[in-house]
């Protein structure tokens, strides 16, 4: 009896851990199972609550169409071609933004704007007389000038409407740019942005800084401030975002190198269409280097031009259209009109005479406005204060296709813009007085074609035919008709990544620098672009 309780005592203290173990397992296992069971719990709560966000925002953009409002923080621009789900991880060109205006709002910068800073620089070679070619592409001659200088005796020519060398290039290496951009959404009622240019030499020059509504019923929109206006497609596009290193030709000697870049208000109406339209004008201030300039006291008392009209002086209204061509195509068609209600002019002629003829012919002292030659003849100047109205009618039109491919393979881009400048001024003073008062219209106008193929992955090339002076002409007291500039222009882009891009350009330069003469020459670039930071959307 003693001998089967003592086994009996001896088997149960070798099966108690035996039992702890199983008890042990048991406890785990219904621990795993409570764990998954949470698991499955929070799992189905989340995707609950992000199917009711889901619903939410599509209430609230479906309130927002009703009532007119547009979609939130997006710019009223034509649809943009639609890329398949495969290339939309693709990273675009620098500086290039997506569909929106500003980037939507997240935690991580709904208290902050984003900001970016975008380096322009490159490399210039030119085979003109002077080496000068950017600055003659720059100063193409032109009925009523265009508010630069040259140095062959400009008859005709316009001086004193600004003057402006901007991101002129010298032959070597140019740093044109350092663009910083800050953009955000202010609140549910704005959004708000600013671009700061700094130029290589150190100027600093404000580009733009406007806000612009988000909530207006009916699809209205107000934008205020100073900013590029809409007049045209590529005005009011950033340098950096050019499809070639520098401007085309009517838009560089009608506008100037910053286009219409002014202070005032834009109002924009999107009406419900089953198509993209936009309809819109524009009050400005005035404050033009080339269209609609005035020039400064000293010349405006001299010349007898009056002093410079408050402002707005400068008032422009377009419309763009868009319609449907399908996921893969996108078109759309602009017409502009910009009238400035003041435009002043400086012009300066020359006269070869004997000495004694001109005294005794005008009374004029040569003394002040003479140099004297050889053989007894001396070349006379004579400036004219010209003021009046001018008015700029625009045509555009932008086609893009989407090829599908990798990176922008395949991808194909035409647009095309056709400037008429009109500018109808009075003779205030002159050297030759039977001249004051009478009348003079001075047209020119210009157009440039070009078109962008995405040949392999990353990597674009370009074509660019620009012409200034298909109508070159003076008519009113005097009559005169000049030639035309023109330019053929080609490109390689290499885009890196989504932030730095590469690029070398040729072009074959014919342009009219005076009257009767003209330069013919050869122009090389390299250009770098870097983008340090996010860089918002740019529109179609």
């Amino acid at each position: 009896m003693k001998q089967s309780l003592s086994r009996g005592a001896l088997l149960g203290a070798l099966l108690s851990p035996v039992a702890a173990i199983a008890a042990g397992d048991a406890d785990l296992a219904t621990l795993r199972a409570e764990v998954a069971a949470m698991q499955r719990q929070y799992e189905s709560r989340i995707r609950a609550l992000e199917s009711r966000l889901s619903d939410a925002e599509q209430a609230a953009d479906a309130a927002r169409q009703a009532a007119g409002a547009d979609a939130l923080s997006l710019p009223l621009t034509a649809p943009r071609v639609l890329r398949a789900q495969s290339q939309a991880a693709a990273p675009a060109p620098a500086g290039s933004r997506s569909a929106g205006l500003f980037d939507a709002v997240t935690s991580a910068n709904a208290f902050n704007p984003q900001i970016a800073v975008i380096l322009d620089g490159n490399f210039y070679q030119d085979d003109s007389d002077d080496g000068n070619g950017a600055a003659l592409v720059g100063a193409a001659f032109q009925a009523g000038g265009g508010g630069h200088a040259h140095d062959h005796g400009d008859d005709g020519h316009d001086h004193g409407d600004g003057g402006h060398a901007h991101a002129t290039a010298e032959n070597g290496f140019n740093f044109r740019e350092a663009e910083l951009s800050f953009t955000a959404t202010v609140d549910p009622y704005f959004d708000a942005a600013t671009y700061i240019s700094i130029d290589g030499d150190g100027n600093v020059n404000l580009e733009e800084a406007y806000f612009q509504t988000r909530a207006l019923p009916y699809g209205l929109r107000v934008k205020g401030g100073k900013f590029l206006s809409d007049f045209g497609y590529i005005n009011r596009q950033h340098p950096h975002a050019w499809d070639f290193v520098d401007q085309n030709l009517p838009y560089l000697n009608l506008l100037g190198f910053h286009g219409l870049q002014d202070t005032g208000l834009q109002l924009t109406w999107l009406p419900d269409l089953p198509f993209y339209a936009l309809i819109g004008g524009e009050a400005l201030q005035g404050n033009q280097e080339v269209f609609g300039a005035t020039l400064g006291d000293t010349d405006q008392d001299e010349l007898n031009l009056g002093s410079t009209n408050t402002g707005p002086r400068l008032f422009t209204a377009f419309a763009k259209i868009a319609p449907e061509l399908g996921r893969n195509q996108a078109l759309q068609l602009g017409v502009s009109y910009a009238h400035a209600e003041q435009h002043q002019a400086s012009h300066t002629h020359t006269h070869a005479v004997h000495e004694g003829d001109h005294d005794e012919e005008h009374g004029h002292e040569h003394d002040d406005h003479g140099h004297d030659h050889d053989h007894g003849v001396t070349e006379i100047v004579h400036e004219t204060g010209l003021a009046g109205n001018a008015d700029l009618w625009g045509i555009d039109l932008v086609y893009k296709y989407d090829g599908g491919g990798a990176y922008g393979q395949g991808d194909f881009t035409f647009q095309t813009e056709y400037l008429r400048s009109i500018k109808d001024l009075t003779v205030r003073s002159s050297a030759h007085p039977e001249q004051i008062g009478s009348g003079r219209t001075f047209t020119t106008d210009g157009l440039y074609a070009q078109a962008t193929y995405g040949f392999l992955p990353k990597w674009k090339a370009g074509l660019r035919y620009d012409v200034l002076g298909l109508t070159n002409e003076v008519s009113g007291g005097r009559s005169a008709s000049f030639g035309s500039s023109d330019r053929w222009t080609a490109d390689i882009t290499w885009n890196l990544s989504e932030f730095s891009q590469l690029r070398a350009q040729y072009a074959y330069n014919d342009i009219l620098v005076a009257e009767d003469e003209r330069e013919r020459f050869n122009a090389f670039y390299l250009q770098f672009l870097v983008s340090l930071g996010s860089h918002g959307a740019h529109e179609f």
